[in-house]
């Protein structure tokens, strides 16, 4: 079966989109019009980004060459290009090493060369992590990435430590102390007692939740003096660091979230934004659940993308709040951006071909479809293309 490769992407693109296309069962694996040349091409462009580093591993760790250039490839990405699937590393290891005479090597075989790289990287972690005096407890250092610091600052952290904190709750907690803070409560209390309008956040910017860009109308462009000196947002106890855009009073508020509302009988603003920000981030399970609790009869995902990320399709009257803020979802190995989302009634979904079935509800009059328990067939769930975008 051919790819479709076009001419701008980036070769690890390309090398994802043939590596997606692979089919194991035929004499020649290869999509029908790719040739090895051009996977050679892709695979040595690559190479003048990740080879230099993969043969300092090989030379000044205990790791193979196939074992670093696939822990590498799989864990490293160049800046403009995209993380590379087992499936592509297999093309990549195959015509670098200009073993061209059999096929590509399958997931399975690279997937257990990323674990023999896992296990040797995490025992030298661990190692390093020992050279201290014992105690040293397991349960300190869960974090992927290793921080180092004089010993009396590590004495003096160990003083802070809280009941079950680890030392990266400590600094976390000590940094969030170091923050100017306003709760949002504060927040909203002050703009509406300097005249504004309204107060909202647009929480269609992506990443909205890093922080919280606020509209506020109808006020001074000086913020008042509680929220002058702030840095960041306090909601439901956690800090958010925030930016205030001012507009005029009559300005639409239609794509804003709003956290007041002069028009209002009832502010609700706090309880609107903790939902959003909860709802944000979510795994294709966490969806399905958000599906199934909203009485929906299914969700699906169109094959092709919407701009750089995935369009899902709530199948149901209308989008619930817990899909509605949907921005990010977790992959097992990328995270997707959610850059629309829209309800369809079963029958309206029934007349498109063009979306792929993630979830249904058993009385749904739809093909029942479940998701897979697998992580790795969860992901092929979603469409190749959206992936790509990941």
């Amino acid at each position: 079966m051919p790819v479709e490769l076009e001419t701008r992407w980036h070769p690890s693109t390309k090398l994802n989109a043939i590596g997606s296309a692979l089919d194991f069962t035929r004499v020649d694996p290869l999509p029908e019009n790719v040739t090895r040349d051009q996977i050679e091409e892709f695979c040595y462009t690559l190479e003048q980004l990740y080879g230099e580093y993969v043969d300092e591993l090989v030379a000044e760790t205990t790791l193979s060459k196939r074992e670093a250039q696939t822990w590498v490839l799989r864990n490293l990405v160049h800046e403009g290009a995209d993380r590379l699937t087992f499936d592509a590393i297999g093309l990549y290891i195959w015509a670098i090493g200009r073993a061209t005479d059999g096929d590509p090597l399958s997931r399975t075989i690279v997937a257990a060369y990323h674990d023999r790289a896992r296990e040797k990287i995490d025992a030298a972690e661990a190692t390093i992590k020992r050279t201290q005096p014992p105690p040293y407890p397991d349960d300190l250092f869960e974090d992927p990435s290793m921080l180092w610091v004089e010993g009396s600052v590590a004495d003096r952290l160990g003083r802070r430590l809280g009941p079950e904190e680890s030392y990266s709750d400590v600094i976390e907690r000590l940094l969030d102390e170091t923050l100017a803070t306003v709760d949002l409560e504060t927040l909203i209390e002050a703009f509406r007692d300097a005249g504004a309008t309204f107060v909202g956040v647009q929480t269609v910017r992506p990443d909205w939740d890093r922080e919280l860009p606020l509209s506020v109308h109808g006020a001074a462009s000086t913020p008042p003096d509680a929220v002058a000196g702030a840095d960041a947002v306090v909601v439901d106890g956690t800090p958010y660091p925030f930016r205030i855009g001012t507009r005029p009073p009559d300005a639409g508020t239609d794509s804003l979230l709003s956290l007041f509302d002069r028009e209002e009988s009832a502010p609700a603003g706090v309880d609107r934004l903790r939902r959003a920000l909860e709802a944000v981030d979510a795994t294709l399970s966490e969806l399905v659940e958000r599906v199934r609790e909203a009485g929906l009869d299914g969700v699906a995902m169109a094959d092709q993308p919407v701009g750089a990320g995935a369009h899902l399709l709530v199948i149901g009257d209308a989008v619930p709040d817990g899909i509605a803020h949907l921005d990010r979802l977790l992959l097992d190995d990328r995270t997707l951006t959610v850059t629309r989302v829209t309800a369809v009634s079963a029958a309206e979904y029934a007349d498109r071909n063009d979306a792929t079935l993630l979830w249904t509800a058993t009385d749904a009059d739809l093909p029942e479809t479940r998701l897979p328990a697998d992580p790795v067939e969860r992901r092929e769930r979603v469409p190749t293309a959206v992936c790509r975008t990941g």
